[in-house]
């Protein structure tokens, strides 16, 4: 049931935007009584919170399945980058997180919401970076390279629909792959996804 209505927050945020996910409009899409979200959560932003906190877990998961493909690529760095792009951010899933973004600019509640969600994936993305990639030289911070990444990505995913030729996407990408190779490669001997936070290994009916 609880994940039914999360599902139903983010089919909401991709139709709707923030706007309109109202809880009737939850109730309707999740196909739930009106009293089934309070069994679950406490309000509308508790809902919101797990939505968010559920997209960064599938953005993860996702990063680790195109991970599991970079097996005998060339360039493993170049191909980690292109497929978290590929496979996260030029996604329709992504565009719920994005809603969530613009609308927390106006919206204290929301933005409060999505600062606890954004410090716990600080801590996500860089252990998963720790986890694939290595420094060329001892002043180069992998975490630091690797939340500037997430940042162009998550930029790059917001101009989406308003540029007509998507392959200037991978045209700049590869620039900045090109950049990153000067400071970090993907370690060699890694294939296996990254590790879960310790709250993950509970179902998203429990988390």
């Amino acid at each position: 049931m609880r994940e039914r209505i999360i599902q139903a927050v983010l089919t909401c945020l991709e139709k709707d935007g923030f706007a309109g996910t109202t809880v009737s409009r939850i109730i309707n899409i999740a196909g739930v009584s009106r009293g089934a979200p309070l069994h679950h959560f406490s309000s509308k932003a508790d809902m919101i919170a797990a939505a968010a906190e559920h997209l960064i877990r599938q953005h993860y998961i996702q990063l680790g399945k195109a991970i599991a493909k970079l097996h005998g690529s060339e360039d493993r760095l170049e191909a980690l980058i292109f497929g978290a792009w590929k496979n996260v951010f030029d996604q329709p899933e992504f565009i719920p997180l994005m809603q969530l973004l613009t609308a927390s600019q106006h919206d204290p509640e929301l933005a409060s919401i999505l600062q606890r969600v954004w410090t716990s994936n600080y801590f996500i993305v860089g252990n998963a970076a720790d986890h694939y990639l290595e420094a060329i030289s001892e002043d180069t911070d992998v975490r630091s390279m690797m939340m500037l990444t997430q940042w162009l990505l998550r930029g790059m995913a917001q101009d989406l629909h308003i540029v007509a030729d998507k392959t200037l996407f991978d045209r700049y990408l590869k620039v900045w792959c090109n950049m990153l190779a000067v400071h970090l490669r993907a370690r060699a001997d890694v294939n296996d996804p990254p590790p879960y936070p310790p709250k993950w290994e509970l179902p998203l009916s429990d988390a």
